[in-house]
């Protein structure tokens, strides 16, 4: 597919995603489908941002989780103890995350591929230690509640209808910046980093630079979706940031489709609403999601952005043929 035609794709499945997600609550009464969306649009966050490090820059990052953790703590702890506004504690959220980032970044990311796995692995373990032990500072097994929601110039988004469209301009917004990033001149280097290192270095590309770049990213997104996490649910406790819990990640990106901003969207929504849509299967619906990963996994290397982008390819094919029902060009 030509990179005209796989930007249309990202176009119009990026439009159809916001869309439905937009107008789902307007058909939604009950409040547990619609605390599933909401998590679909905070997990599309974090998705995006694994999705710099993973699929631009080509690292196996496998401590999302421990990012989360931080960006959570760090904005409830502002927000509660110190008493900041909501977007003060989100700013210092993001700032503290990404110095995090900065700092476990410059030495891990000269590992390669399984090193690199191992030592994020560690990282989101230590962060979550922590957080569950240091009870005088973090609260401990028992977290921090009373966590507050966020006001902007007067409007109050304290119910969880109004909370929820303001994740979902949000998420926007990152979409759009973290595809211009994808498309600048950064992106372009960091996937030619991912594809050839050496190459890339051997033409002037400081690929350690780059590649904490988009660790940096990484942990700002991560922040985000941890600062929209906590104040949505106004609590927050260590036994949610799990090493499942960064796998899950990692799941969506690649079930949506590695290297592809809507691909990770589009991999957080499906597969936080399956996991909801099988939980009637008991103790046979992880059985079941893990069987939809796999099978994408082994059929289709891309996600389901490469099913959709090889039907488009089809389709275009069978249209261009002789005694086909229409020319397309796109």
């Amino acid at each position: 597919m030509t990179e005209l035609r796989k930007r249309e794709l990202e176009r119009r499945v990026s439009i159809i995603i916001f869309v439905l997600l937009t107008i789902a609550p307007l058909f939604i009464r009950s409040p547990y489908p619609f605390f599933v969306l909401s998590l679909a649009v905070i997990n599309g966050v974090a998705v995006m941002g694994l999705n710099f490090i993973f699929g631009l820059a080509g690292q196996l990052h496998l401590g999302t989780a421990g990012f989360l953790g931080i960006g959570s703590y760090a904005f409830s702890l502002a927000a509660t103890k110190a008493g900041w506004n909501f977007w003060a504690a989100a700013l210092l959220s993001v700032v503290v995350v990404c110095i995090f980032s900065l700092f476990l970044g410059f030495p891990t990311l000269r590992l390669k591929r399984y090193y690199l796995a191992i030592i994020t692995i560690g990282f989101a373990e230590i962060t979550r230690s922590i957080l569950m032990n240091w009870s005088s500072f973090t609260g401990g097994v028992f977290g921090i509640q009373n966590i507050p929601r966020p006001s902007f110039f007067g409007l109050q988004f304290t119910d969880n209808r109004t909370f929820y469209y303001l994740a979902l301009i949000l998420s926007v917004l990152l979409y759009l910046l973290a595809i211009r990033i994808e498309r600048s001149r950064f992106g372009r280097a960091l996937k030619a980093v991912r594809d050839d290192e050496l190459a890339a270095e051997a033409i002037g590309m400081n690929s350690t630079f780059l590649k904490v770049f988009a660790f940096i990213c990484c942990g700002a997104y991560s922040a985000v979706a941890g600062t929209l996490y906590a104040s949505f649910q106004q609590y927050v406790s260590p036994e949610l940031y799990t090493q499942a819990y960064s796998f899950s990640f990692v799941s969506m990106l690649v079930f949506g489709g590695i290297g592809s901003v809507p691909g990770a969207l589009l991999g957080a929504t499906a597969l936080t609403v399956l996991m909801e849509l099988l939980r009637f299967m008991k103790q046979w619906y992880l059985v079941m999601y893990a069987a939809a990963i796999i099978l994408i996994i082994v059929f289709e290397p891309y996600g389901l952005m490469g099913i959709l982008s090889r039907l488009r390819s089809r389709g275009a094919v069978q249209a261009e043929l002789p005694g086909g029902a229409s020319e397309t060009k796109v």
